[in-house]
């Protein structure tokens, strides 16, 4: 992260009084144009109240990541008629969120940080500061929230409720090792010291920035808990094609991270951990998913009848999978109670179609881009030889 911060010569200066050293708690909020926003200026002021809620106990910081709209302009504009309001980090050129949050992690004294992005709320603040979850637990690195869906209607939400639903459900499934796939970067509570030598084996890559930073922290043998009184209400995609543009990137953060932590990962496939089990079933799942129209095809070759009882066998096992998960953790879809039966009998087809499509798109952009690396590594070896 280091090296990647220097090539790019990144700095990071305050825009008005930088935070003190008083606090244990700091809140960081990184943006990246966000200037466009119709809800720019509600956003501010929802962190300013969270800023006068918990003021002596909390710092609220506001990270510009090299913004090229009128981001800075409107950030510096509130805070001339909100002094004091929160601080503003301003790092340029853009470090890809990961390493504005180093930057700026670096530059603070702080003992926790809460990670969250500027279109999600974040319930139960106040919780964390007055009473620090990770200072009962030295083996712990942090904590993620119970991420929410919000302020959305229609079935494209509907499908991410549920989801989210089910993976919350997983959760009790790594309680036991205290370990977890990914802490969502939009609602997390970290060791700061900890989190800095995270950062400080971090690759930098934009897509699956929270992915890595969690496994790197498992991997330094920290482990993580799931604090569920904690909401973390995040604004999700409410048309397919944004669904899918989101989990194209998600998925290419995975087969980054995959990448580049492999020898970890099978490590943890080889002693069957937890980490290890719900990676056999990523992988079988992707791979399920990546070669289904070759799979139906090769059905219907047989027998058209056969396509029919194979649609029928995913239908089911994947509406019984979902039933299980929520008979197992009923209270991680109480906010949709009404629903969920509608839910769970429509989730197959959308898993299906979201999953095929965004997995094949991480698929391409990953090749692409370690084709590009490549030649790159090849025309840079070329230049030497003729030096």
């Amino acid at each position: 992260m280091l090296q990647y911060l220097n090539n790019c010569e990144t700095k990071l200066t305050w825009i008005g009084d930088a935070p003190g050293k008083t606090k244990k708690n700091a809140l960081l909020i990184p943006q990246y144009n966000e200037s466009g926003n119709g809800n720019f200026e509600a956003r501010l002021n929802y962190f300013k109240k969270i800023a006068d809620e918990n003021r002596g106990l909390l710092d609220v910081i506001i990270i510009d990541d090299g913004s090229t709209d009128e981001s800075v302009s409107k950030l510096n504009d509130f805070l001339n008629h909100n002094p004091g309001a929160f601080h503003i980090a301003s790092v340029f050129p853009n470090a890809n969120k990961v390493g504005a949050l180093y930057l700026t992690t670096l530059a603070i004294s702080h003992e926790f940080v809460i990670l969250s992005d500027f279109d999600t709320d974040i319930i139960g603040v106040n919780k964390l500061v007055n009473s620090p979850i990770l200072e009962k637990d030295t083996s712990l690195m942090g904590c993620y929230f119970r991420m929410l869906p919000f302020e959305g209607s229609g079935k494209v939400f509907q499908y991410q409720q549920l989801e989210y639903s089910l993976a919350r459900s997983l959760y009790k499934f790594h309680e036991k090792e205290k370990s977890i796939r990914v802490m969502p970067g939009a609602g997390s509570y970290y060791k700061r010291e900890i989190l800095i030598s995270i950062y400080e084996q971090h690759s930098g890559l934009r897509s699956g920035e929270d992915r890595e930073a969690t496994l790197i922290g498992l991997k330094l043998g920290y482990k993580t808990v799931y604090e569920d009184n904690i909401l973390a209400l995040t604004r999700p995609p409410l048309s397919l094609k944004a669904l899918i543009k989101q989990r194209v990137r998600w998925n290419l953060g995975y087969l980054e991270t995959f990448n580049k932590e492999k020898k970890y990962y099978f490590e943890q496939i080889k002693q069957f951990s937890r980490l290890g089990i719900m990676t056999l079933m990523d992988i079988g799942l992707a791979l399920l998913i990546v070669s289904f129209p070759f799979l139906v095809l090769l059905v219907s070759l047989t027998n058209v009848f056969y396509v029919m009882i194979l649609f029928l066998l995913l239908y089911v096992v994947n509406v019984s999978w979902c039933y299980n998960l929520i008979f197992l953790s009923p209270l991680e879809s109480t906010e949709f109670k009404r629903k969920r039966t509608q839910s769970i009998l429509i989730y197959p087809l959308f898993k299906i179609l979201v999953d095929y499509f965004s997995w094949m798109g991480a698929i391409i952009v990953f090749i692409k881009k370690n084709k590009a690396v490549n030649n790159s590594t090849i025309q840079f070896i070329k230049k030497q030889e003729a030096a």
